[in-house]
């Protein structure tokens, strides 16, 4: 809802060629303004935070997220959305592979998948499928698509030289080789990271994941099986016991986010207290494919309450490297409470006396959390 108070202003800038104007407040996003004041639908909105790159459109020639840039920063700017390539040989090209690839599914991330893929054609650097993976990273495709969305992008790359002119091959602007192949930058950016073997975590971090979850099962039941690291471990979405040496564990956990697959291996370790009903567990690994780390803890603690119990998580988590794209503010710790609700979903299956679902299928996915958060937003 519009403030009253909020001032209006008028933003000139170059749209798809030709000037273009409108209305905006201060704190409109180039992506509103564009389909609001210039009815250019062709922006889709998704997460509206940057991450899933469906408003992706070129500013001043870069492929930029419209959602989190300001309309008032872009005063006379060029800006090019999906609208505007029509008579373009590398986005005409784009466009028929992804039909021939079947890389459309359901349509909504393809305008921003064709912006980033167009600008890795025009950048003119011979990737390998791995690399043109990495270059998408920043979009992310809802349906799982990406087999046909990369063949349709390595396609388009194979005809660069016939698709453009030597003048638009003589004028692109290559970007650093290390940028695409290689080491990945050391870079990093963290949400909630723990330091291991730590005292509890700080209550004043705000960095926390809490849960309270009922269960119709006695204190002592769900005690007996929170000492099963075994089974608990089988409990946390896309994770695996490899070794259990004491109090040491070796696990394996396997995440897809957008078209990055990665399989973290490392160590963890586990503490409980039979006198209070409360236990820890961390852990921390690293992805050798895309360079990315993880580390998260999870404190627990069991209240009886009545016939059943109440068991209260807290959970902490850091991300670093290609996936800390992700370590955005509210959204990540949407995707944590997700993982959290999963892994008591599954932790009353083992009580129940069934068997959690540990196939591929449910492995951790961008797609499933985003289904369990807005199931969660339903259920406050």
């Amino acid at each position: 809802m519009n403030s009253p108070e909020a001032s209006v202003e008028l933003i000139k800038l170059n749209v798809n060629g030709a000037p273009a104007s409108a209305q905006v407040e201060e704190r409109t996003s180039l992506a509103d303004m564009l389909r609001d004041g210039l009815d250019l639908t062709g922006t889709h909105l998704g997460c509206e935070q940057g991450v899933c790159g469906a408003c992706t459109i070129e500013v001043d020639g870069v492929p930029s997220r419209s959602c989190t840039l300001l309309a008032t920063r872009c005063r006379g700017a060029q800006v090019r959305t999906i609208e505007g390539y029509d008579g373009d040989a590398v986005m005409d090209a784009l466009r028929d592979a992804f039909s021939e690839h079947h890389a459309l599914q359901c349509g909504f991330c393809t305008p921003g998948m064709l912006v980033s893929s167009r600008d890795i054609i025009m950048r003119g650097l011979p990737l390998d499928e791995q690399q043109v993976r990495m270059a998408l990273s920043g979009n992310l495709c809802r349906c799982t698509g990406y087999m046909g969305i990369v063949q349709a992008v390595m396609s388009v790359l194979a005809r660069r030289d016939e698709l453009l002119s030597p003048e638009q091959r003589d004028s692109a602007e290559p970007v650093p080789e290390h940028q695409y192949s290689g080491p990945l930058p050391t870079f990093e950016r963290s949400c909630g990271k723990v330091e291991m073997q730590a005292a509890p975590v700080n209550d004043a971090g705000g960095d926390r994941i809490l849960e309270l979850i009922k269960l119709k099962h006695s204190r002592d039941d769900v005690w007996a099986l929170m000492r099963n690291v075994e089974q608990v471990v089988s409990c946390v979405p896309g994770a695996s016991l490899l070794a259990e040496n004491g109090d040491q564990l070796e696990i394996q956990m396997e995440a897809s986010f957008g078209a990055i697959s990665a399989s973290f291996k490392g160590e963890g370790r586990f503490t409980f207290d039979d006198a209070s009903h409360s236990g820890r567990f961390e852990g921390q690994g690293k992805d050798s494919r895309s360079g990315s780390g993880a580390s998260g803890a999870m404190d627990f603690s069991l209240e009886a309450d009545g016939d059943g119990c109440i068991l209260h998580l807290e959970a902490s988590y850091a991300i670093t490297g290609a996936l800390s794209q992700f370590s955005r503010g509210g959204l990540v710790k949407s995707f944590a409470s997700a993982v959290t609700r999963m892994f008591a979903d599954n932790l009353s299956a083992r009580l129940r006396g069934e068997t959690p679902n540990t196939s591929a299928a449910a492995k951790l996915s961008v797609f499933k959390l985003i289904v369990m958060v807005v199931k969660g937003w339903f259920r406050r």
